[in-house]
Protein backbone atom coordinates (compact mmCIF):
# COMPACT_ATOMS: atom_id res chain seq x y z
CA UNK A 1 0.00 0.00 0.00
CA UNK A 2 1.50 3.39 -1.34
CA UNK A 3 1.29 5.98 1.80
CA UNK A 4 -0.43 9.51 1.04
CA UNK A 5 1.72 12.53 1.20
CA UNK A 6 0.89 16.01 2.14
CA UNK A 7 2.06 18.37 -0.78
CA UNK A 8 1.14 21.88 -0.98
CA UNK A 9 -1.14 22.86 -3.95
CA UNK A 10 -2.01 26.28 -4.92
CA UNK A 11 -4.26 27.80 -2.09
CA UNK A 12 -3.73 24.67 0.44
CA UNK A 13 -2.47 21.26 0.44
CA UNK A 14 -2.87 18.28 -1.91
CA UNK A 15 -3.20 14.71 -0.56
CA UNK A 16 -3.62 11.73 -2.69
CA UNK A 17 -4.86 13.84 -5.36
CA UNK A 18 -7.67 15.55 -3.58
CA UNK A 19 -6.83 19.38 -2.93
CA UNK A 20 -8.36 21.36 0.57
CA UNK A 21 -8.01 24.79 -0.24
CA UNK A 22 -8.07 27.99 1.92
CA UNK A 23 -10.19 30.77 0.35
CA UNK A 24 -11.44 34.07 2.07
CA UNK A 25 -13.72 37.20 1.12
CA UNK A 26 -12.20 40.60 0.29
CA UNK A 27 -14.52 42.31 2.60
CA UNK A 28 -12.46 45.72 2.44
CA UNK A 29 -15.05 46.69 4.90
CA UNK A 30 -17.95 46.35 2.37
CA UNK A 31 -19.59 43.83 4.34
CA UNK A 32 -22.50 41.52 3.17
CA UNK A 33 -23.01 37.90 4.29
CA UNK A 34 -19.59 36.76 2.59
CA UNK A 35 -17.58 38.53 5.64
CA UNK A 36 -18.53 35.46 7.41
CA UNK A 37 -17.47 32.76 5.21
CA UNK A 38 -13.76 31.52 4.73
CA UNK A 39 -12.05 28.17 4.49
CA UNK A 40 -8.84 27.33 5.72
CA UNK A 41 -6.47 24.90 5.84
CA UNK A 42 -3.69 23.65 7.90
CA UNK A 43 -0.90 21.13 8.36
CA UNK A 44 0.24 19.92 11.80
CA UNK A 45 2.75 17.00 11.00
CA UNK A 46 0.92 14.51 9.30
CA UNK A 47 -2.29 16.12 9.67
CA UNK A 48 -4.03 18.35 7.44
CA UNK A 49 -6.73 20.30 9.59
CA UNK A 50 -9.70 22.15 7.30
CA UNK A 51 -12.15 24.31 9.02
CA UNK A 52 -14.42 25.94 6.51
CA UNK A 53 -17.72 28.32 7.70
CA UNK A 54 -20.57 28.55 4.85
CA UNK A 55 -22.73 30.71 7.17
CA UNK A 56 -23.63 34.14 7.94
CA UNK A 57 -25.56 36.17 10.28
CA UNK A 58 -28.88 35.79 7.28
CA UNK A 59 -29.23 32.40 7.20
CA UNK A 60 -30.94 29.86 8.87
CA UNK A 61 -31.06 26.30 9.08
CA UNK A 62 -27.49 25.89 9.93
CA UNK A 63 -25.46 22.91 10.60
CA UNK A 64 -21.85 21.36 11.60
CA UNK A 65 -20.69 18.65 9.25
CA UNK A 66 -17.21 17.18 9.15
CA UNK A 67 -15.29 13.56 8.98
CA UNK A 68 -11.71 12.19 10.29
CA UNK A 69 -10.09 10.08 8.29
CA UNK A 70 -6.30 8.38 8.06
CA UNK A 71 -4.24 6.78 5.74
CA UNK A 72 -1.24 5.49 7.47
CA UNK A 73 0.04 7.75 9.29
CA UNK A 74 -1.63 10.46 7.07
CA UNK A 75 -4.82 12.28 9.12
CA UNK A 76 -6.87 14.46 7.46
CA UNK A 77 -9.54 15.83 9.72
CA UNK A 78 -12.45 18.43 8.19
CA UNK A 79 -14.78 20.67 10.15
CA UNK A 80 -17.53 22.55 8.12
CA UNK A 81 -20.34 24.82 9.28
CA UNK A 82 -22.95 24.65 6.35
CA UNK A 83 -26.81 26.12 5.83
CA UNK A 84 -29.05 24.19 3.64
CA UNK A 85 -30.03 28.13 2.66
CA UNK A 86 -28.53 29.44 -0.69
CA UNK A 87 -25.05 30.55 0.06
CA UNK A 88 -23.99 32.00 -3.19
CA UNK A 89 -21.80 34.36 -1.07
CA UNK A 90 -19.64 31.27 0.15
CA UNK A 91 -15.73 32.82 -0.07
CA UNK A 92 -14.00 29.64 0.46
CA UNK A 93 -13.83 26.12 -0.97
CA UNK A 94 -15.77 22.97 0.10
CA UNK A 95 -13.37 20.05 1.38
CA UNK A 96 -13.42 16.94 -0.62
CA UNK A 97 -16.70 14.73 0.23
CA UNK A 98 -15.84 11.95 2.35
CA UNK A 99 -16.82 9.29 -0.16
CA UNK A 100 -13.89 10.48 -2.33
CA UNK A 101 -11.36 9.37 0.63
CA UNK A 102 -13.45 6.33 1.42
CA UNK A 103 -12.97 5.41 -3.12
CA UNK A 104 -9.61 6.24 -2.33
CA UNK A 105 -9.36 3.44 0.70
CA UNK A 106 -8.70 5.79 3.78
CA UNK A 107 -10.11 4.37 6.86
CA UNK A 108 -12.74 6.83 8.29
CA UNK A 109 -12.10 7.51 12.17
CA UNK A 110 -15.23 9.64 12.65
CA UNK A 111 -18.15 11.43 10.58
CA UNK A 112 -20.65 13.83 12.01
CA UNK A 113 -23.59 16.00 11.11
CA UNK A 114 -25.46 18.28 13.67
CA UNK A 115 -27.33 21.04 14.02
CA UNK A 116 -26.57 24.54 14.66
CA UNK A 117 -27.62 26.25 17.80
CA UNK A 118 -28.74 29.85 17.51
Amino acid sequence: VLMATIERAPGGFKVDGLELRRGKCGCSGMGGDCCYTFSKVKKEGNTLIYEGKATAPSTSDNYEWGYRVRQGDVVVEVRMEDTRDNKDFFSGSYPPPLSAFKERGWEVEEEFERPLGG
